[in-house]
Parts: C-alpha cells; sequence; structure tokens
C-alpha cells in the first residue's frame, strides 16, 4: 500500500508539473502521467525480476544496463501509445522535445530501482542468515543443556547402583528401600523432563526425593539443614540446580569420615536476585584426587549458557568448611 500511494502522489506531481509549467490540459496532462507512470512502474517491475535471476558477481554494472535498455524499451512503448491516444499537434512537438529528458529521466528512476532492489535482497539475505545462525545457535545451546542435564542422571543413578549393590549382602531390607525411593526419584526426573525451569519449591521437593535415597545410604551420618527464607519458594531457577550440589557436599563432606555431618542450605531473594548458600565439612587431607567431579563444572556450563555469565558459582573454603554460593537471576 505505501508503494501504491508513492506511485499514485508521484503521478498526481507529474500531470499536475505539466499543467503548470507547460500549460497542458488537465486531461492530456492526466494521460501523459498515467501512461508514462503505468509504463516506468512496469519496466521497474520487469527489471526487479530480471535481477532475481541473474549472478551476484558483477549485478550493479549489469544492472546499469538493464536500466538502459529498459528506459529505451518504455521509452518506446509510451511514444507509441501516447501518439496513438493524442493527437494535438502542440502536444506532439512538445512530446518530441521532452523525449530526451523523458528518456534520462526514464534511466534514473529505473538504475534506482536497481540498486534498491539488490541493497533491499542482500538486506534480506543478511537478516535471513542472521536468523539462521541464530537460530542455529539456539539449538547448539539447547542440545548442550540437555546433554549437562542428562550427564546428571548417569552420574547419581551409578553412586546409587554401586550402593544397593553393597547393601543386598549386609542389609537386604535397606536396599529394596533404596530401590523404592530410586524408582520414585527416576519417575519425577522423566517426568520433569521437559520443564527447564520449575520454582524453588519444586526443586526442594526433587531435592528430598533425592535425601531421601542418600539417608539409606548414609544413615544416620546425613544430616541436611535447610533455612529458606519465604520469598524465595516461588523464585523460578532452572532444573536440577541443587541436587549437583548437594551431592557435591555430600560426596567430600562424608568422604573418608565415619562421623555425623551437617550440610547446611539457606535461600534468600535480594535486589532482584536468588541468592543459595550451600556448606559442608571439608578436611583437605580426606579428599579424593579425582577433584570436584562433574557437579560444579557441569553447574557453571549450564548456568553461563542460560545466563551468558560466568560470575554465578563462586566456591571458597574457610577453616574446615566448604561453601559453594549459587546466584540465580531473574528468569531470562
Amino acid at each position: 500500500m505505501p508503494l501504491i500511494g508513492a506511485v499514485l502522489l508521484w503521478s498526481g506531481f507529474h500531470a499536475w508539473f505539466l499543467n503548470y509549467y507547460f500549460g497542458c490540459t488537465w486531461q492530456i496532462a492526466g494521460w501523459d502521467s498515467f501512461i508514462y507512470n503505468l509504463v516506468i512502474v512496469s519496466g521497474a517491475a520487469l527489471l526487479i525480476l530480471l535481477l532475481t535471476y541473474l549472478p551476484r558477481t558483477g549485478i550493479f554494472q549489469i544492472s546499469i544496463g538493464l536500466a538502459l535498455l529498459m528506459a529505451s524499451v518504455c521509452q518506446w512503448i509510451f511514444l507509441k501509445t501516447i501518439s496513438v491516444l493524442i493527437t494535438e499537434v502542440g502536444y506532439l512537438q512538445f512530446l518530441d522535445r521532452s523525449t530526451p529528458i523523458r528518456w534520462v529521466i526514464s534511466v534514473v528512476m529505473l538504475e534506482a530501482v536497481a540498486v534498491s532492489a539488490i541493497f533491499y535482497s542482500r538486506w534480506k539475505e543478511s537478516v535471513e542468515q542472521q536468523t539462521r545462525e541464530s537460530d542455529l545457535a539456539t539449538m547448539a545451546k539447547d542440545a548442550e543443556l540437555q546433554k549437562l542435564q542428562l550427564q546428571l542422571q548417569p552420574h547419581f543413578l551409578f553412586n546409587s547402583l554401586n550402593s544397593i549393590n553393597a547393601l543386598i549382602l549386609v542389609n537386604p531390607d535397606e536396599a529394596r528401600k533404596m530401590i523404592q525411593e530410586l524408582s520414585d526419584f527416576l519417575r519425577l526426573t522423566i517426568k520433569r523432563a521437559d520443564e527447564p525451569w520449575i520454582s524453588l519449591s519444586q526443586e526442594l521437593e526433587y531435592l528430598k526425593t533425592y535425601l531421601a535415597i542418600e539417608k539409606v545410604r548414609f544413615g544416620h551420618r546425613l544430616d541436611v539443614n535447610l533455612a529458606v527464607e519465604e520469598q524465595s519458594y516461588n523464585w523460578s531457577i532452572p532444573t536440577l540446580v541443587l541436587q549437583p550440589l548437594v551431592e557435591n557436599a555430600i560426596k567430600f563432606g562424608l568422604y573418608g569420615t565415619v562421623g555425623k555431618i551437617s550440610i547446611e542450605l539457606k535461600a534468600n531473594v535480594s535486589n532482584g536476585q536468588m541468592y543459595i548458600e550451600i556448606t559442608n565439612p571439608f578436611d583437605s587431607d580426606m579428599q579424593p584426587s579425582s577433584g570436584s567431579g562433574f557437579g560444579l563444572s557441569g553447574l557453571q556450563r549450564r548456568l553461563y549458557l542460560i545466563y551468558a555469565r560466568n560470575d554465578l558459582v563462586k566456591t571458597h573454603i574457610r577453616e574446615n568448611t566448604f561453601t559453594v554460593n549459587l546466584t540465580i537471576p531473574a528468569k531470562p
């Protein structure tokens, strides 16, 4: 519609110009404007169509040649048509004198159309390319997030199966209980597989199912204390954020010890962000040589892919305590 309006506006100006400056009657000026601009618009449409089938190499030079050719063809069609419709001698003389100027104007207009079409085509291709690259990047990010999430399940599953295997001979009842807890945990995991975001309260329920399994494994030795502010429960967080951190705390807090340990989990919301702190006992002389494992590194990678920030997971050791500070910004 804007293009049609521009053509009509130009045609009206064309007719007024002929009437005002050259004394043509409104009838003659109207026919002149209508035929001339109709031919030019048709030629421009044909020129744009031809350019879409031409190679990109040397397209600007080709467009100049096509504009010259198309202007000549349009001029010939206009002259043949208008001379049949209008036979007034004075107008035909004016038409003969104005032919070179009309041809130049036609060339300029058609070349402007050609160049605009070329730039528009390249801009459109650029936008489409950027869209494709963005879609591919999003797909790659989603695929990596899914891969990281799936990595958590075998990691925890292997630990649980090893514990069940150890319990079968010494405590069959506890082994059966752990199998049931593990079944419930995996069922819940599958149910939430397509939920990238959940509330903190949902994640805590998920965490309680996980801890039920670990308590079968470690019994009275494991104690987890939660201190969560009321306003934090509805905060949206990525799925499976807390479980790998608590698993990491259990692994390194209980490793090499025989006594009871206490893991603290605190959560609060401040300044538009959620802050989670998890602490566990830490003895540097009794830690496994393999390091912190997949838990922290996998979580850091996931949060970077989601928030594009590398400062959301921080750890520090103070005396005999290992602390993980996790920042969860608002859902992007």
